[in-house]
């Protein structure tokens, strides 16, 4: 009896694959892809698809097969048998799988994927026959599989005496001499002899062939086989024909093979298991043959379907979850021997992932570290919250990965074990922590007990555990712990600060809450047990210089630059998000801020909710826009009711809209209005959008229509709708609601920063459903003032009626929770400003009542879609130089082209409206120019491009005019003449710059332009005679060479060397004529003039950054910078970095807004401000952390500090996240 499986296994994809792509003529004996595991990555070679191996096309052989039936669940007397043959190497394959020892056959809840271990005892290997053998790893399941190769029946002798040409001439030629009078005599090809064959046994495995012999003279046999019984009669009786000399004339009989009773037992040996596997031999040889010689393959017309999808459904290996992006981008090659190492394959979801961690770390327990070590690199690699949030709960059970292990190693002088190696003892890795710990920093001293820690966990000694983890438990050590500064006339208040810049890690609370529990103890200190007991430092302030040491800045405020504290500030964000950096970052803001404004005169910011800035910016920038304000504060004037229609007749972004729709935007629109009222009457510096808001702004509309299908018990389905959009998003539960230090909520109470937008509060006064939530207040009156006081009714506000929406209470506040929980997800990823903006615009246009439609495309005409939408017409030349008609095209602003090089607004312009081949007739070309343009123009410059299947951000200048003058582009016959002569000039600077491009540019990793490689070439090629004279004296042959090839080099060096110079002095010629040219044709048209408004600006790459918006107030002849809670003003001096943004610390615009110069001040009005009077004063105990206010006027806002980051949502990301950026829109 074999022993148990033990080790490392495959999933059943993973297996598949290797299936696919072993070739057993071409493995190492040792190990090999299909039954082997590679070692662990930088211990040995990786196992993959090895060179010169058979690129199997594998189709099933379904007379030898028991494949499952489709949605058949097997069972414990379940068996799968699947037969393949390979046509291009004719290797014959079986996959058996037998789930008799099954009580609950993969896959199933538990176990979504078989899990196979090898059992090498049950292999067999023989002359004809190699076996491998596994068995699942689930409990409950225990599939045995096995897998057999065998050689082709048919040898390359067999095939060379049936199709090679001087065979079949000989054997033409002997028919003709037996019967030279004989007519009809033709001399066989190939493929005839092939056919043939495969006829004769084709028919002798049809029972209902009754002629079963042939005459030994038929002509057709004897040109293909020979006369009588030459050439061919070994291999014909081998086959099971039978030759007849005793009968009157010699005769042929088929083979005549007896069934298969029971296929799942066979073992290929059978008379008819041969002759099957010799038909489909025939069947790839003749098509082998015929793509050789081009002759007609009779059996073309059968086919050979694959057995991919029948080896995986063998398998249960089909339908499994998959990673979406890898559809886009494919993983790393340095990422394909992890994956491997947890027997997936690299488009396995994430759940798929863990449960292959989870097995082999149970199958192979000794090699945990490593299993933990690839997830660590996957989740790493494809940065997802599922993966990233496994490896830290691993972590924070104490398991240590292999790279971990070796990095702790290395850190603290110890010579990382190799395998086989003797480990250092603890006795000896003691020593290199002491010797380590006596003259380091505080943070380096901390760094090396991680070290020290994570060798104790890997090596379970409780030795190493106790050392890493440094006693505070007296006065003294308590205080060395603090650090050199802390000593015991320290006072309280800078302990406190030096507490703080010790609580970097989640490893720190503890000990820190230690330390100053046992200084408190000893000094009998109120102050610090008040922080042990609140942590709140009960009004300390940190000094400046305390503030820039805890965010890692070692100079002097003064000597820094605020671009640099900006980028210190996200950076310290990032790494240790929490109460501290936040009041860290207020000290130093509150040091370097200007004189301050008063709140009449000055925009408020928006506080992030972690990673979104790019809404923020978008919100700012409609709030700045007048019109877009206006509509938004006077939505109801605007919206569509459905009381009096029950649904859209026009489109919206090309396409219908539902009721669930448009409730859904005048909901979004409704939250945006509470947004902006709160703007305009808030006293502090930053408001902090509603968690509702942001999670609407990603809610996909079609989720509103699922949540409300469940209501029951509704007779207007509209009005249900209506009630259902209206309900406040629910909190989440206290077990997924945190606060940045990690202190759980209750997920009732609502906190928000000071600056908090409108917060629905319980109130005494205020009547409260059944589920203790108040009724729905009606919006204000689009016409009253923002701070004008409402007058209030003498009576109460009727209660709505209740609906019974969902059967109970807990599903409704599930569904709701799935809903919010769904846009979280959405807002937590950092996305493109572009497709938000679409987003929302689409959102708030479909709630609004249509005022028209567009003709050409039923689309509805708004308010809000005559602010943006620009049109322009597309116009196709033909070959004659005539034109077709025009298409005019509408869109919500122009998208410019990638910039891979550096550039200005208009040229990039002109790469969209120049004449180019056409996107709509191939092998055309067409020019597009401007019909209407409309008050606000938005121009989208694309920042990503995909190169070699991955994502690229470009961040090359664009330069921005303030003012853009568009007369060039209009559709106007006078100026289509002077466009054209710049066409031509521009398409011939393109081409002189591609031809300089193709010269000069390498390949990155070479320090050298294209005519200096070139030039190093011919040098080391003359070089080669000196190594083949010394070659020559050790008796080795040199290398040949053409003599000519290395002057010949050097010539095409010199070449193109002076080709550069002389294309450099060709474009910048054409460059100064094209200047030259618009200079003289377009100086003169500035009746199109428009103002530069508004730019975005994003700093970071494809996988993070940071968003913030410049804004040109036109009325007060400045531009401000809103960069989430902090709006300043950009001096006059900073203006270049708008125009012309170079640095890194400039970002790079992705989206900018021009407005028509002669309603700019109409148009844009970003101070639009009615704050609300100062509350009293309250007693100094109270601690107002937050600012929480309700529809009713009479509840005011205190006035805030700049920021309060304890409110931040924890489900949202810190800015910088790992999140893709910047899709480019198509």
């Amino acid at each position: 009896m074999s022993s148990p499986p033990y080790g490392p296994g495959k999933t059943a994809p993973k297996l598949c694959e290797d299936f696919l792509d072993f070739d057993p003529s071409n493995a190492a004996r040792s190990a090999n892809l299909l039954a082997g595991h590679s070692p662990p990555v930088g211990e040995g070679q990786y196992l993959s698809y090895k060179i010169g191996s058979c690129r199997h096309d594998y189709t099933t052989k379904h007379p030898q097969s028991v494949t499952p039936p489709l949605d058949f669940r097997p069972d414990g007397t379940t068996r799968y048998k699947l037969a393949a043959v390979c046509k291009k190497c004719r290797l014959h394959a079986a996959v058996s799988i037998d789930y008799r020892r099954a009580t609950n056959p993969c896959p199933n809840g538990e176990y979504p994927l078989h899990h196979f271990q090898r059992l090498p005892d049950e292999d067999v290997t023989s002359q004809t026959q190699i076996l491998y053998t596994w068995q699942c790893s689930a409990p409950q399941c225990q599939a045995h599989l096995q897998i057999s190769y065998r050689q082709p029946r048919l040898s390359d002798a067999d095939r060379d005496l049936l199709t090679n040409t001087d065979r079949l001439k000989r054997r033409y030629e002997a028919a003709v001499q037996e019967d030279p009078n004989r007519d009809g005599m033709r001399q066989a090809t190939p493929i005839d002899a092939l056919g043939r064959l495969r006829k004769y046994v084709k028919d002798s495995l049809n029972p209902a062939h009754n002629r079963r012999t042939f005459p030994a003279a038929n002509k057709r046999f004897m040109e293909a086989f020979g006369v009588q019984r030459h050439d061919c009669m070994e291999l014909l009786q081998r086959l099971g024909f039978q030759y007849d000399e005793t009968a009157e004339q010699e005769e042929w009989s088929l083979p005549n093979p007896a069934p298969v009773d029971f296929r799942l037992q066979a073992d290929g040996n059978s008379p008819r298991e041969l002759l099957e596997d010799v038909g489909f031999e025939l069947v790839a040889l003749m098509s082998k043959v015929a793509s050789e010689t081009g002759a007609i393959n009779s059996a073309a017309s059968e086919g050979w379907a694959s057995a991919v999808r029948d080896v995986e459904r063998t398998l249960a290996a089909q339908g499994y979850q998959r990673y979406a992006p890898l559809r886009r981008a494919p993983a790393s090659n340095d990422l394909l021997a992890y994956f491997a190492s947890l027997g997936i394959l690299q488009d396995f979801a994430d759940t798929l992932v863990e449960f292959a961690f989870d097995r082999q770390s149970n199958c192979d327990p000794e090699r945990q570290a490593y299993y933990f070590e690839c997830l660590q690199v996957i989740a790493e690699s494809r940065g997802t919250e599922q993966l990233q949030t496994r490896v830290v709960m691993l972590e924070s059970q104490d398991l240590v990965s292999r790279r971990d292990l070796s990095a702790a190693f290395r850190y603290l002088g110890v010579q990382v074990p190799t395998v086989g190696s003797t480990p250092p003892s603890v006795e000896y890795i003691l020593d290199c922590f002491t010797a380590r710990q006596s003259s380091v920093s505080p943070a380096v001293a901390e760094k090396n007990r991680e070290a020290l820690l994570k060798i104790g966990i890997a090596r379970s000694s409780q030795k190493l555990i106790k050392a890493s983890k440094q006693s505070v438990d007296t006065y003294e050590d308590a205080l060395a712990w603090l650090g050199p500064e802390a000593t015991k006339d320290t006072p309280d208040d800078l302990l406190l600060a030096l507490a703080a810049t010790r609580n970097e890690s989640a490893a720190d609370k503890e000990i820190v809450a230690k330390a100053i529990g046992t200084i408190a103890r000893e000094r009998k200190s109120n102050a610090l047990n008040n922080w042990l007991l609140t942590g709140n430092s009960a009004g300390y302030e940190m000094s400046v210089d305390e503030a820039l040491r805890y965010i890692g800045v070692e100079q002097k405020l003064e000597e820094l630059d605020i671009a640099v504290l900006t980028m210190q500030f996200d950076g310290a964000r990032t790494d240790k998000p929490g109460e501290q950096t936040e009041k860290a970052i207020r000290t130093i803001q509150k040091a370097v801020a200007s004189p301050s404004h008063s709140p009449e005169s000055w925009p408020v910011g928006l506080i992030s909710h972690g990673n979104t800035c790019y809404l923020n910016s978008l919100l700012q920038y409609y709030f700045g826009m007048k019109p877009f304000r206006d509509i938004i504060l006077d939505y109801d004037q605007y919206k569509l009711d459905l009381h009096e229609t029950k649904e859209k007749k026009h489109c919206v972004g090309g396409r219908h809209i539902s009721a669930i729709e448009i409730k859904s935007g005048q909901r979004f629109a409704r939250d945006l209005k509470e947004l902006f009222q709160h703007m305009i009457t808030a006293r502090g510096p930053a408001v902090k959008p509603e968690t509702d808001l942001v999670c609407r702004a990603f809610l996909d509309p079609e989720r509103y229509g699922q949540l409300a299908s469940d209501v029951i018990g509704d007779d207007n389905a509209v009005n249900g709708v209506e009630d259902y959009v209206d309900i406040k998003l629910p909190d989440l539960p206290a077990t997924e609601m945190q606060t940045p230090s990690g202190d759980a909520t209750d997920g009732k109470e609502r906190r928000v920063s000071n600056a908090s937008s409108v917060t629905l509060q319980e109130d005494e006064d205020t009547p409260m459903l059944s589920n203790g939530e108040p009724p729905p207040t009606p919006p204000e009156s689009p016409t009253q003032k923002p701070g004008q006081e409402k007058e209030q009714p003498n009576h109460a506000p009727p209660l709505p009626p209740r609906i019974r929406r969902f059967s109970t209470n807990e599903e409704k506040e599930a569904a709701q929770r799935r809903a919010l929980e769904e846009a979280r997800e959405k807002a937590k990823q950092q996305q493109d400003v572009t497709e938000v903006h679409d987003s929302a615009t689409w959102r708030l246009r479909a709630g609004m009542r249509a005022q028209g439609v567009d003709d050409g495309t039923q689309e509805q005409v708004d308010a809000l879609r005559s602010l943006y939408t620009v049109a322009v017409t597309d116009t196709v030349t033909k070959d004659d130089g005539t034109v077709e008609k025009p298409t005019l095209l509408k869109d919500p602003g122009i998208q410019l082209n990638v910039p891979t090089e550096d550039t200005d607004i208009y040229a990039a312009l002109d790469e969209v409206f120049d004449l180019q081949p056409s996107d709509v007739k191939f092998g055309q070309e067409s020019y597009k120019s401007i019909r209407t343009l409309p008050p606000i123009l938005q121009i989208n410059i694309s920042r990503i491009a995909y190169e070699n299947g991955q994502t690229h951000k470009y961040t090359k200048t664009v330069r921005l005019e303030d003012e853009l003058y568009l007369d060039r582009y209009l559709d106007t016959p006078e100026i289509l003449p002077s466009r054209r002569a710049c066409w031509e000039l521009r398409r011939r600077l393109r081409n002189l710059r591609r031809e300089r491009k193709v010269l000069k540019d390498t390949d990155a990793s070479l320090d050298l332009q294209g005519p200096a490689v070139v030039s190093e070439t011919a040098e080391f090629l003359e070089g080669l005679s000196d190594m083949n004279a010394q070659l020559a004296e050790v008796g080795v042959d040199g290398l040949e060479l053409d003599a000519d090839l290395s002057s010949d080099l050097k010539s095409a060096a010199e070449q193109h060397k002076q080709r550069l110079v002389d294309l450099e002095r060709e474009i910048d010629s054409q460059q100064n004529e094209l200047e030259q040219r618009v200079k003289t044709h377009f100086s003169n048209l500035r009746t199109a003039k428009y103002r530069l408004a508004a730019v975005f600006f994003h700093r970071g790459t494809t996988t993070g950054g940071h968003y913030w918006l410049d804004i040109h107030d036109f009325q007060s002849k400045i531009w401000r910078r809103y960069n989430d809670e902090t709006v300043e003003e950009l001096p006059a001096n900073r203006v270049h970095e708008i125009l012309e943004a170079k640095e890194h610390n400039h970002g790079t615009p992705t989206y900018v807004v021009y407005v028509d110069d002669s309603r700019k001040l109409d148009l844009v009005q970003p101070v639009c401000r009615d704050p609300e009077d100062a509350p009293p004063a309250e007693p100094a105990e109270h601690q107002w952390q937050d600012v929480q206010m309700s529809e009713q006027r009479d509840v005011r806002a205190l006035p805030p500090p700049l920021a309060a980051a304890g409110t931040i949502d924890p489900k949202m990301l810190e800015e910088g996240g790992e999140a893709s950026w910047d899709t480019p829109r198509q």
